[in-house]
């Protein structure tokens, strides 16, 4: 038994039972080979006598049965009766909670091996957040269907209908196999922008209306899409977008440092993205809006590009993005297009973004179809908040930048060690939490002087102030070196951004293995 959001009960022979629950379904769903089944009957309940009526009744072919209509938070109580089996009727029982966090299904990791990410992936990065749009429902615990954005917000419009939850809802169709959003005509029933007749097919991991969200990407990553668009007609304002946004429930990341409007003020510093299009309209011109004056009207976009020479309307496509501490680079079938890695510009948010998948136009036809979106990120384990602290991830060191070697001799643990030869440094820029106390430890051997600095780093400018720094003297077997220190402070929840420099500054070398950074 289990009442965990999903579940796998134990059954006879050949026979395989899942239950799976989310806040607003729970799927059913079953397999079996060499017997002779005539039919399903699914029941369920709040406890644990079986209703005398199922809820539905299947052929022999089925595998599956969503049970809608289901309350979040409850455990549930689900029996599977297969008839024809042998001679007598078969029950299977479980149970599942339904939950409203978005958890990692069995079939969503072999997805993976069938359908696997572009070459983009980082090395060492490892899926944390995914939807391969292979259910007949759509998964609320991963997305929200009330669209609206900080730019609607801006001009006040439909505001009444997000705050009453009536905002029009999107067209779209799941096959198992994808997600189709589209706006034609007839669907939605309702237009999104009455005056021109404008009708939006999205969906979002974040709701205003609730002020929730399905997805915590807050320390970036990197996020693939794989789809295919066209339209028919001339729609007028023709989309089809996949995108980032800054959450609400007000306009406090859309306005700048030092804007108020309307008593909101704003938190965001000069220069940095409040919304990034990785691609919008049928091309694939990727944007970062920024520019916004006193008064809270847009100005104009930090950057853009369009990537030119690829084929979008009725293909298969992937476009993927890599959000890091201080760089935005975008892929456009595992080939990197565009990069934005000015230290000193630095683009990237350190909060959370409302991912946006949809199209939109009005009259004739829009369409997107999406196979699969994925997130990755650098695992951090066992509390450590240091991405690739033992150099395990990959040949290239990321994301470690610098000079030292990889080498498999001489490690504390693990496959590899890093070396620096004289002169040599490395460093990386992490995402901590802000106003927190934190110990760094690493292992070093070697000889000779090993200097290492930590800094604050300034959001958008990049500019390092101290927060500490020494020289360690390194002797020939490893011995450990501890550093307490304490974050800057940053807005409320938001991530600090802070750089970690170790450089060799000896004449022979030094070996450096399992760093940590934990909190205390």
């Amino acid at each position: 038994m289990s009442t965990g959001a999903y579940s796998q009960a134990p059954a006879p022979g050949n026979m395989h039972f899942h239950l799976l629950g989310t806040r607003s379904w729970i799927k059913v769903s079953w397999n079996h080979s060499g017997q002779q089944v005539k039919g399903y009957k699914v029941f369920y309940a709040e406890n644990d006598v079986r209703p005398a009526k199922a809820v539905a009744g299947l052929k022999s072919t089925a595998g599956e049965y969503y049970i809608k209509n289901v309350k979040p938070g409850i455990t549930y109580r689900v029996w599977l009766e297969v008839e024809g089996f042998g001679e007598e009727r078969l029950v299977i029982k479980d149970t599942v909670r339904t939950v409203k966090e978005w958890v990692l299904e069995p079939g969503d990791a072999e997805e993976l091996k069938r359908n696997p990410s572009s070459t983009a992936v980082p090395q060492g990065m490892e899926i944390f957040w995914q939807d391969e749009f292979n259910d007949s429902l759509l998964n609320r615990n991963k997305w929200s269907t009330n669209y609206y954005s900080s730019i609607d917000h801006l001009r006040g419009v439909f505001e009444e209908d997000m705050r009453n939850d009536r905002l029009p809802q999107p067209a779209y169709e799941l096959n198992g196999s994808y997600i189709h959003l589209y706006v034609n005509d007839s669907l939605p029933k309702e237009a999104y922008d009455k005056k021109s007749g404008k009708k939006i097919s999205s969906i979002q991991t974040y709701d205003w209306r609730t002020d929730e969200n399905h997805l915590d990407n807050s320390r970036g990553g990197y996020f693939e899409v794989r789809v295919k668009r066209w339209s028919t007609g001339k729609p007028g304002g023709l989309n089809t977008a996949y995108w980032f946004d800054s959450p609400g429930p007000d306009l406090k990341y859309y306005l700048e440092q030092g804007t108020t409007l309307n008593g909101v003020k704003g938190i965001r510093p000069h220069g940095q993205v409040f919304e990034i299009d990785v691609f919008e309209y049928l091309d694939a011109q990727f944007v970062l809006h920024g520019n916004v004056d006193k008064t809270g009207k847009f100005i104009h976009n930090l950057n853009t590009h369009i990537a030119k020479g690829y084929r979008h309307i009725g293909q298969w496509v992937t476009h993927g993005i890599l959000w890091t501490p201080t760089s935005i680079k975008h892929y456009i079938n595992g080939k990197l297009i565009g990069e934005y890695s000015d230290k000193h510009q630095i683009y990237s948010p350190n909060h959370f973004m409302n991912v946006f998948l949809g199209s939109y136009g009005a009259g004739g036809s829009v369409h997107m179809e999406v196979d699969y979106i994925r997130g990755y990120q650098w695992p951090l384990k066992d509390g450590n908040e240091l991405p690739n602290p033992g150099f395990e991830y990959s040949q290239q060191m990321m994301p470690w930048e610098g000079n030292g070697k990889l080498v498999s001799k001489d490690v504390k643990s693990g496959r590899s060690a890093l070396l620096l030869q004289p002169g040599d440094s490395i460093e990386q820029y992490v995402y901590l939490e802000n106003a927190r106390d934190y110990r760094l430890q690493y292992w070093a051997k070697g000889s000779g002087t090993l200097s290492m600095e930590l800094n604050n780093v300034e959001m958008v400018t990049g500019k390092l102030s101290g927060i500490d720094a020494g020289d360690a003297t390194i002797n020939k077997k490893y011995q450990q070196q501890i550093i307490d220190f304490k974050t800057g402070a940053e807005y409320d929840h938001h991530k600090k951004t802070v750089r970690i420099l170790f450089k060799n500054n000896s004449k022979d070398d030094i070996v450096l293995d399992d760093i940590t950074i934990m909190q205390r």
